[in-house]
C-alpha cells in the first residue's frame, strides 16, 4: 500500500509491555488536550504511531523478525523473476474485488484471473518484488496522507506478529507511508461464495440493477448465505477463533467482510487480512468498539446464535 507522507513529532519513550499493550493505557495531558480540541482521530493515530516507533526503536529501524508463514508466496517461483529479472520492482496490482494484474506480461498467466481490473476505492495495493520506486507511490484523503490507517494497522500487525493466520509485516517505510506485507496466494472466502454462479464482486454487481439496490449490509448477508450454499466447511467456528486470538492481544478488526479472509492455496489455512480500520487496546472506546465488532460478526455470520462465542 502506499501513502502520503506526512511527519508528526510524538513518541513514547519507552517499549509497551504486553499487559500494556492489551489493556488501554491511561491518557496523558498532551492527549486529553488533543482528544477535546482535535477529536479522537488524531489521539488515535498518536497512540498507534507510539506503538510503531517504539518497535522501530527496539529494532533499530528495522521491523522485529516474524516467523515465516506457510502459505507466503516464494518469488522464485513467479515467471519474471525465475527468468531473472530480479529487480526492485512492482509485480502486480490488487484490484477493488482482491483479484491480481501483472505488469510484466510475462506474469499475466501466473496473476491474472479475470480479464479486466476493478479500479481500488482507497489505498493502492501491489504485489512487490521488494521495496517499490517512489514513482509508484499514491494520495488518498487527509487521514491516510497523515498516516493514520497505515499507523493503524502496523500497530495491529505489529501486535499479531506471532499468529500464524495474519500476514507478517516485513518492513514499514515511513515516509513512503508503505507497509511491505506477506502476500499470501488463495481464495477468499467472497471468491468461494461467487463459485456459485451468483454475481457476488463489485464489477459483476454493478451489471445488475436489482443487486445495485441492495444495502451493503444486505450484500454482505446475501455473500454469507452464497457461501453457505458453496459448501464453504465450518467457516464461522474458524472466524470465532481467530477473533478471539485477535481480540486477546488488544486488536478489535472493524473492516469485516469476507473479502478480508482467504484460504491458503497451499494449506488450506484461513488468513485473516486488512487492519486499516481496527481499534488497539491503547486507543479510546476499545472496549465499545469490542462489542461493536461482536455486533458486527453476529449481524454477517450469526456467530452469537450459532453458539460461538467471541467476546
Amino acid at each position: 500500500m502506499a501513502f502520503k507522507p506526512a511527519a508528526i513529532p510524538f513518541t513514547s519513550e519507552r517499549t509497551a509491555t504486553r499487559s500494556e499493550l492489551v489493556a488501554p493505557a491511561p491518557a496523558r495531558p498532551l492527549e486529553i488536550f488533543l482528544r477535546r480540541f482535535t477529536g479522537e482521530g488524531t489521539f488515535n493515530l498518536l497512540r498507534a504511531k507510539s506503538e510503531v516507533d517504539a518497535a522501530m526503536r527496539d529494532g533499530l529501524g528495522t521491523v522485529p523478525a516474524a516467523p515465516a508463514l506457510d502459505d507466503a508466496l516464494p518469488p522464485e517461483i513467479i515467471p519474471s523473476v525465475s527468468a531473472g529479472w530480479r529487480q526492485d520492482r512492482v509485480l502486480a496490482e490488487i484490484d477493488q474485488d482482491g483479484f491480481a494484474f501483472a505488469l510484466d506480461p510475462m506474469d499475466e498467466p501466473f496473476f491474472n484471473r479475470r480479464p479486466q481490473k476493478t479500479a481500488r476505492q482507497q489505498n493502492k495495493v501491489d504485489i512487490a518484488h521488494r521495496p517499490i520506486p517512489a514513482r509508484d507511490w499514491v494520495h488518498r484523503s487527509v487521514w491516510v496522507s497523515l498516516g493514520f490507517y497505515m499507523y493503524t494497522e502496523a500497530a495491529a500487525l505489529l501486535r499479531l506478529q506471532d499468529l500464524p493466520f495474519v500476514p507478517k509485516l516485513r518492513k514499514i517505510d515511513v515516509a513512503g507511508r508503505t507497509l511491505y506485507i506477506d502476500y499470501v496466494p488463495g481464495e477468499s472466502l467472497r471468491d468461494q461464495a461467487a463459485r456459485t454462479g451468483a454475481a457476488v464482486h463489485d464489477a459483476d454487481i454493478h451489471k445488475n440493477g436489482e443487486l445495485r439496490g441492495l444495502s451493503p449490509h444486505e450484500l454482505e448477508r446475501r455473500e454469507v448465505e452464497l457461501l453457505d450454499r458453496a459448501g464453504a466447511g465450518d467457516f464461522r467456528r474458524e472466524i470465532a477463533d481467530l477473533v478471539r486470538q485477535i481480540n486477546a492481544r488488544g486488536v478489535a478488526p472493524l473492516d469485516i467482510k469476507l473479502g478480508n479472509f482467504i484460504r491458503g492455496a497451499r494449506t488450506g489455512r484461513l488468513y485473516w487480512f486488512d487492519f486499516e480500520i481496527c481499534r488497539l487496546a491503547s486507543q479510546p472506546r476499545w472496549e465499545a468498539d469490542l462489542m461493536l465488532q461482536r455486533d458486527l460478526l453476529d449481524q454477517m455470520f450469526e456467530l452469537t446464535a450459532r453458539g460461538h462465542v467471541v467476546v
